[in-house]
C-alpha cells in the first residue's frame, strides 16, 4: 500500500504488525483487533503526525467507576492511555495519542499503549481504585539532565531527575517533569483546595474528563492527600522519551491548561457546580452508582 505521507505508511506498518485483524476504515483510519491475553477493537487514526488509538469496550454497557474514581485512575494507567468522556455520553471510552518519529520509536510505544488499553479496560470492570503509592517503585534508568539537554524549553532544576518548565499559558504555574521509574510524567496542577463540595468535586470530574477526551495527549487527574485535594493535567511518556516527545507534550500541557484552567475555578463555586450538572443532566448524589449510557 503506498501512502504520500510517510508517517501514515510508518503507522500502517506498524499497525500491521502488531494487529491481528486489520481493515481500513477511511483516509488513515483503520479498524484493528489486538490481542494480549484479551482481544481488543480499537479505532486507529492518523493526525497531524500523530497516531491516535481509542478503544470503546462494547461489553461494558454501564460505567462501573465513579467519575470522581476515574480521575483517581487515570494518572496510574500505563502507556499515556486516559480514561475520557464524549459530551453525548455517561460512558467511559479509553484513548492515547502517539507522536510519530520513528517506526522502532512507534512500534515501543504502541506495545506500551496496549499495556494501558488492558490495564483500563480491567479498571472499567472493578471497582477497585488502585493506590498509587502501593505500587511498587524503581530506580530511574534515564538521566534527566541528558534528556531535556536539547529542549527548546526553558527548563530549571529543582532535584535529581526533576525539573519545572515554564508552560506557554498566562498566569500558569510552572509544569513539572519528574522520572519515576521507567515513565517520564510531565503535568501541570489546576487547583488545590479543602474538601470541596459533593457538586463541585463532581463537575470538576465531568468537566475535566470531557474536556481531555478532546485534547491531544494530555489526561486530567485528581489526587487526594490528607485534607487537601488537588486537580490537575499530565502527559505520561516513557522515560527514554525522544525530545521531540518532550516538546509536544509541554506544547500539549500548555494548550490544555489554557482551555481549562479558568473553568476548572469557577466549578468550585457550588452554584456553578450545580449549573453545569444539571446542564449535563447530571444528580450529585449518585458518585458511587453506576448510570446508564444515553
Amino acid at each position: 500500500m503506498k501512502f504520500a505521507n510517510e508517517s501514515a505508511a510508518t503507522a500502517y506498518r506498524v499497525l500491521n504488525k502488531c494487529a491481528q485483524e486489520m481493515v481500513t476504515a477511511g483516509p488513515w483510519r483503520w479498524q484493528c483487533v489486538m490481542q494480549n491475553g484479551t482481544r481488543m477493537n480499537i479505532a486507529a487514526a492518523m493526525e497531524d503526525g500523530f497516531l491516535q488509538l481509542i478503544s470503546r469496550p462494547e461489553e461494558i454497557h454501564k460505567t462501573a467507576l465513579a467519575i470522581e474514581d476515574a480521575m483517581l485512575c487515570n494518572k496510574t494507567l500505563a502507556g499515556g492511555v486516559k480514561l475520557a468522556m464524549n459530551s453525548s455520553t455517561s460512558g467511559f471510552h479509553l484513548r492515547t495519542d502517539i507522536v510519530i518519529v520513528d517506526e522502532r520509536q512507534l512500534l515501543d510505544r504502541l506495545e506500551w499503549a496496549l499495556e494501558g488499553f488492558h490495564e483500563g479496560n480491567r479498571l472499567l470492570l472493578s471497582t477497585d481504585i488502585p493506590n498509587e503509592s502501593a505500587k511498587p517503585q524503581t530506580a530511574p534508568d534515564t538521566d534527566l539532565d541528558e534528556l531535556l539537554r536539547e529542549s527548546p524549553w526553558s527548563c530549571t532544576k529543582r532535584g535529581p531527575n526533576n525539573y519545572s518548565v515554564e508552560l506557554n499559558a498566562q498566569a500558569a504555574p510552572p509544569a513539572g517533569i519528574l522520572i519515576s521509574g521507567s515513565n517520564l510524567e510531565l503535568s501541570v496542577e489546576l487547583l488545590r483546595c479543602g474538601a470541596p463540595a459533593d457538586a463541585s468535586r463532581r463537575a470538576l470530574a465531568l468537566f475535566l474528563l470531557t474536556a481531555t477526551s478532546a485534547l491531544r495527549m494530555v489526561r486530567a487527574y485528581a489526587a487526594r492527600a490528607e485534607n487537601q485535594e488537588s486537580y490537575g493535567l499530565q502527559v505520561s511518556l516513557p522515560s527514554s522519551a525522544a525530545c521531540a516527545e518532550i516538546d509536544h507534550a509541554l506544547a500539549a500541557l500548555s494548550i490544555a491548561y489554557r482551555m481549562c484552567a479558568r473553568e476548572a475555578a469557577v466549578l468550585l463555586q457550588a452554584a456553578s457546580a450545580h449549573h453545569y450538572l444539571a446542564a449535563r443532566d447530571r444528580s450529585t448524589t449518585d458518585n458511587h452508582q453506576t448510570e446508564k449510557e444515553n
